[in-house]
């Protein structure tokens, strides 16, 4: 059997100079996670996985400094040898492009042998699903395993999309459901999605993968009390809320940090501006998260449970945080299995005062529970969530096939 892995993570040699590149918002969480679902999968599957992938970034020249990007090859950490698949990246040009260029050189895969093959492919969006519609066409023996982060429909949650992008949005996501039936089996992050794109194909639910946090240590206590927010800046997800329930924190020594980019970026500004307890950081590098998690006393995620998407979304950053050992403070989502309640300090309702009153509970941690409680998740998501175990559930359901 070979096993082929279509991706939009970012190579590991290249992520500096997409960096400096780009005039966009870089996915660290889902490039993350498909590094994590590479892992894991190779811990389970003895054959070879190739990856074949597409640069996660913004068109040209509004959000990416490069009109084309060139085919290369690069290593993992095995040093095996993968593509990464040039494109044409001028705006609205690409679109057409990225199909085309995904579907040659599939196809010079899956013509290579007659050796069988399993096809996982990262995100159901619609340049992937048009060309992988394509190829099982020409290859039905072809075995294809979508994973699914994001629903296509409800991928770009920013307030200020313009009319003519939803649209076009919205069309994309009917032509990627028009062609489910090119799937064999799907992986998603919460079950109710399986019922929202109706699917009848074999499913595993997959929250998330859990972050490697051996490095993670606490420092010192120096008396102040930090609250911090990594993620992206949009309304829908509550970040605006965080900063008017931490107004109402009369203590001075508390403080809000705030990390990423959204449609919200600009009045957070404007709230640090007024109130010197606010630090607005916008988007850093993965390791400088990581080492701000190291001095938070609570981390948050302000997204409340009461929009469509929240169904069908498990924030990747809440297994970032239980991963951590700082408190988590949350919102009981529907996508949020029950397993995670006992690990979750979660927010009682959905009025300012209650997130106020969560946040002062968590962060003064009085009789220290919320710290064991902390220290659990850690031992939770390691043993129950980590890349290995989470990807088994992967291939049990392709062994069933």
């Amino acid at each position: 059997m070979k096993y082929g892995f279509l991706t939009t993570l970012i190579p590991k040699h290249m992520e500096e100079s997409v960096r400096q590149r780009s005039r966009y918002n870089m996915q660290d969480a889902a490039n993350s996670l498909q590094w994590h679902i590479y892992e894991g999968l190779c811990a389970n599957i003895e054959d070879e996985i190739k990856i074949f992938n597409i640069l996660p970034i913004g068109s040209f020249p509004q959000y990416y400094s490069k009109a084309f990007v060139s085919t290369s090859t690069f290593d993992d950490d095995q040093n095996k040898r993968h593509v990464n698949i040039g494109f044409c990246n001028v705006k609205l040009l690409r679109k057409w492009h990225q199909p085309k260029k995904i579907f040659a050189r599939l196809n010079r895969w899956c013509s290579a042998d007659d050796e069988p093959k399993t096809l996982f492919v990262y995100t159901f969006s619609g340049h992937f699903v048009a060309a992988v519609s394509k190829l099982k066409s020409k290859y039905p023996s072809l075995k294809v395993c979508f994973i699914v982060a994001d629903l296509p429909d409800m991928t770009n949650l920013s307030s200020k999309r313009s009319l003519a992008n939803k649209l076009f949005e919205k069309r994309m996501a009917s032509s990627s459901y028009s062609r489910i039936d090119c799937a064999d089996a799907f992986v998603l992050l919460t079950r109710q999605m399986a019922d929202y794109m109706k699917i009848t194909q074999p499913f595993v639910v997959m929250e998330g993968i859990s972050t490697n946090t051996e490095a993670l240590e606490k420092q010192q206590n120096d008396g102040i009390k930090r609250i911090l927010y990594t993620g992206t800046l949009h309304k829908k997800f509550g970040v605006l809320n965080l900063v008017e329930a931490f107004g109402m924190i009369n203590d001075e020594s508390y403080r809000l940090i705030i990390c990423g980019v959204g449609d919200s970026a600009e009045e957070i500004k404007k709230a640090a501006a007024a109130d010197p307890r606010i630090e607005f950081k916008g988007q850093l590098r993965r390791d400088e998260v990581l080492a701000l998690q190291k001095k938070a006393s609570v981390l948050v995620n302000p997204r409340q449970n009461n929009e469509e998407f929240t169904k069908y979304s498990f924030p990747s950053k809440n297994l970032e945080y239980l991963s951590s050992g700082i408190p988590l403070v949350a919102y009981k989502l529907d996508g949020i299995p029950d397993e995670y309640d006992r690990y979750i300090n979660y927010v009682s309702d959905n009025s300012m005062e209650a997130l106020r009153d969560k946040l002062v509970e968590i962060g003064e941690d009085a009789n220290g529970s919320a710290s064991a409680r902390a220290e659990e998740a850690v031992r939770f998501v390691r043993e129950e969530k980590n890349s290995r175990k989470q990807t088994l559930k992967i291939k049990k359901m392709l062994e069933a096939l």
